[in-house]
């Protein structure tokens, strides 16, 4: 992403009044960023799960191919990755959200008007998983990088537990669309969020604090200054230190990241997390309706899971920057492998609610899985980094649902599925384990402390 790093000047643009300059503005773009994120994530990120069932009936398709469908959207962001990474760190954040943006609401309108799968593919394919990807998965994610560095994995944290929220406050109100009117309404609802509400929100961001004359997390341009000093005045060590981490910190080159043992336990990590949790997620509430559920009760537990996304995600938030990452994310995988042991052993309403608790609550490693590339490789090369481990894990966005939905076509049976998600999840935690700070390339002089 272009970082602008050049010094500021007087005439160095300033936000319009509205946006009280003893605030920083930073937190102004998280909000209208979390705003948007709320949307996203429901219609794009957890609308398949409700999606599944009536448009596979409504089209007269099986599982399986239903399961494709939505599983290739999933998959065609993560191909895109590395490219559409390139693009933000080359163009900018902003340009890349207006046009992914307005290719998801054209998107939702096509999929709403779908009479057969071609239709339904195109409008999904071609528009829906194109667009929100490269406005959401990319672009959003990068800009909050850029704007937050002490308080990133608290900002990610935000961003991600309104995705969540968002979510479970608008899936009980999509699964009453379906139910009184059809999924088409509930699609056309999506068409309006993203064209209605997020597209005029987007000229309000800024690319970068620089671009206005600022420093990330609104840091004194004196203090960081003094850090670099040999001995500054009135400042303690432990300051001296936080400052050179958060303000003086590597940045890596892509080369310089991907030679590093830290990326690719982070790459595979999150490879194997993808694998746990891609298929679970869609079929959910197929699931629990294989477990005896109706749809309103499968709806209101999966919304039960959405909904610990939320706090578990500030909590993670909070204590992210205290604790080391590969602690966090090895103890979420744990955490999210009792959830399935759970969802495999029993169909007794009370186990299942225990499930969906601790499933939610497992998601709350999401802000520390993306916001360590920041931490461990800097800001300048963050939307490539991601763009690559995207890329990695798009064979399981993929072939993982699709397998669950073929195992279920063939013998009614998501049992194995679950297993396969038990492993993986285990898998992904012993990776994790073995993640440590990478060491600083030999051109960069000043050590992370």
């Amino acid at each position: 992403m272009k970082s602008n790093d050049a010094e500021v000047t007087a005439s160095t643009k300033r936000p319009g009044r509205f946006f009280s300059s003893r605030f920083f503005y930073g937190w102004w773009v998280l909000g209208l960023i979390s705003f948007m994120a709320a949307l996203n994530n429901a219609f794009f990120d957890k609308g398949p799960a409700l999606f599944l069932i009536p448009v596979g009936a409504s089209l007269g398709l099986n599982r399986a191919t239903t399961s494709l469908i939505f599983s290739l959207g999933r998959s065609e962001g993560a191909v895109n990755g590395p490219f559409v990474g390139y693009l933000v760190d080359r163009f900018g954040a902003r340009k890349i959200m207006f046009i992914g943006t307005i290719l998801a609401g054209i998107g939702f309108i096509i999929f709403a008007s779908a009479d057969n799968v071609w239709i339904f593919a195109l409008g999904y394919l071609g528009f829906v998983s194109l667009g929100a990807t490269m406005a959401f998965q990319d672009s959003a994610t990068a800009m909050v990088v850029m704007w937050f560095s002490r308080y990133r994995v608290r900002a990610m944290s935000i961003r991600e537990a309104t995705g969540n929220l968002g979510s479970t406050i608008l899936i009980p109100l999509m699964t009453l669309m379906i139910a009184v009117y059809d999924w088409r309404m509930a699609a056309f609802m999506g068409a309006g969020a993203y064209l209605v509400l997020i597209l005029p929100l987007i000229p309000l961001l800024k690319e970068s604090p620089e671009s206005i004359g600022l420093l990330p997390d609104g840091a004194s341009e004196d203090a960081v200054k003094g850090a670099r000093a040999s001995a500054p005045p009135g400042a303690s060590p432990a300051e001296l230190q936080r400052l050179r981490r958060y303000y003086d910190g590597a940045e890596f080159t892509v080369r310089e990241a991907l030679r590093t043992s830290c990326y690719w336990y982070l790459l595979t990590g999150t490879m194997l997390r993808q694998v746990s949790r891609v298929a679970i997620d869609l079929h959910y509430v197929a699931i629990l309706e294989w477990r005896g559920f109706d749809l309103s009760m499968a709806a209101l537990l999966f919304t039960l899971r959405l909904g610990m996304n939320v706090p578990s995600k500030l909590i993670v938030g909070y204590f992210g920057d205290r604790v080391p990452a590969q602690v966090v994310l090895s103890g979420g995988m744990v955490l999210y492998a009792v959830g399935m042991v759970l969802l495999l052993s029993s169909s007794l309403v009370w186990v299942l609610l225990v499930s969906a608790v601790v499933s939610g609550m497992s998601e709350g490693i999401t802000p520390v899985n993306w916001g360590v590339i920041g931490d461990y490789f800097g800001r300048h090369h963050y939307a490539t980094l991601r763009g690559i481990i995207n890329l990695s894990y798009s064979w399981a966005l993929l072939s993982v649902p699709f397998a669950a939905g073929w195992w279920f076509d063939q013998y009614t049976s998501y049992t194995v599925p679950i297993i396969v998600s038990l492993v993986a999840a285990v898998a992904s935690a012993m990776v994790y384990a073995m993640m440590r700070q990478p060491k600083l390339p030999g051109r960069l002089v000043h050590p992370i402390t």
